[in-house]
C-alpha cells in the first residue's frame, strides 16, 4: 500500500514536471519566434505604422503623440540612410589613401622622387582619420537602429538591408510662416488663432529651415566641383604629375565637402520636420 502511494505520488509529480517543461518549451519557442529580428528594414512609412501600433493604446493615441513618434522614426531612418552614404564616401577615400601610402612608402625607401617623411606622415594620418570616420558612422547607424527597435518594439538584425535606400531632400518650398499657413489651411480661409509667443516660436523655426536650406544648396553646388577636383588630382598622381601634398589636400577637401553635403541634407530635413511637428502640435 505504501509502495503504491509512493508510485502514484512520483507519477503525478512527473506528469506535473512534464507539463511545466512542455509549457516552458512552448513559451520559449514562442518568444524566439517573436524575437526573430528583421533582416530587411521596411520603408519609412511602414516603420512609422509599426511604431504607432507598438504603443500601449494605439487607438487612443493623442495627435501630438502620433506626430512626435512619426518625427522620431523618420529622423532615425534618415540618419541611417545618410550614414550609409557617408560610409561609402569614406571607403572611397580610404582606398585612395591606402594606395598613396603604399606608393609613397616605396618611393621614400628607395629614395625615388622627393617624398618627405612629413608628406608620408600626413597621408598616414589622413588614412587614420578616414578609418575613424567610418567607425563613427557605423556606430551612428547602430544607435539609430536601436532607436527604431525601441520605437517599433521589434528587433532589427545588425546586418539589416534597406527596403528603400533612396535619399533626397524633402519638398518644402516655403520660406515664410504665412506662405506655409496659406498652403496648409487654404487660401482665403480664416486661420486659427496663434498666440504671439507661439507665432514667434514658429517664426524662429522657419528661420532655421531657411538657414539649413541655404547651407544645403551651397553644399550641393560644392559637391560637383569637388568631385571633378578629386578625379583630376587622382589621375595626376597616378601618372606621376601630382605629388603627395596635392593628393592629401584634395582627399581632405573631398571628404569634408561630400560628407558635409549629406550632413547638410540631414540638417535641412530635420529642420523641416521640426517645423512641421511644432506647427501640427499647436
Amino acid at each position: 500500500m505504501i509502495l503504491n502511494a509512493i508510485f502514484w505520488s512520483w507519477h503525478t509529480a512527473s506528469r506535473r514536471l512534464f507539463c511545466i517543461l512542455l509549457v516552458g518549451a512552448v513559451l520559449a519557442l514562442s518568444q524566439v519566434a517573436h524575437a526573430d529580428p528583421l533582416k530587411t528594414l521596411p520603408p519609412v512609412a511602414e516603420c512609422v505604422k509599426r511604431a504607432l501600433q507598438a504603443q500601449s493604446n494605439p487607438e487612443n493615441l493623442e495627435a501630438s503623440q502620433a506626430v512626435e513618434i512619426e518625427y522620431q522614426v523618420r529622423l532615425a531612418y534618415e540618419r541611417i540612410l545618410v550614414r550609409k552614404e557617408q560610409i561609402g564616401i569614406s571607403r572611397e577615400v580610404q582606398g585612395h589613401f591606402e594606395k598613396a601610402v603604399t606608393n609613397a612608402e616605396k618611393k621614400f625607401e628607395e629614395g625615388e622622387g622627393d617624398v618627405t617623411q612629413g608628406a608620408l606622415t600626413k597621408l598616414k594620418l589622413g588614412l587614420a582619420g578616414t578609418l575613424n570616420d567610418i567607425t563613427q558612422f557605423q556606430s551612428d547607424i547602430a544607435l539609430a537602429r536601436l532607436d527604431l527597435e525601441g520605437l517599433m518594439d521589434t528587433r532589427i538584425d545588425p546586418g539589416f538591408e534597406m527596403a528603400d535606400d533612396s535619399l533626397s531632400p524633402r519638398e518644402f518650398p516655403f520660406s515664410t510662416l504665412d506662405a506655409y499657413r496659406e498652403k496648409a489651411e487654404g487660401s482665403g480661409k480664416t486661420w486659427r488663432e496663434v498666440s504671439p509667443e507661439r507665432r514667434i516660436s514658429l517664426e524662429k523655426s522657419m528661420v532655421r529651415v531657411n538657414q539649413a536650406r541655404s547651407q544645403f544648396n551651397l553644399a550641393r553646388k560644392n559637391r560637383k566641383m569637388t568631385r571633378a577636383l578629386l578625379v583630376t588630382e587622382v589621375a595626376n598622381y597616378d601618372f606621376g604629375i601630382g605629388d603627395e601634398k596635392d593628393l592629401f589636400e584634395t582627399l581632405i577637401i573631398y571628404t569634408r565637402v561630400l560628407v558635409g553635403f549629406y550632413d547638410a541634407l540631414y540638417n535641412f530635413d530635420s529642420a523641416v520636420a521640426e517645423f512641421e511637428k511644432e506647427y501640427l502640435k499647436r
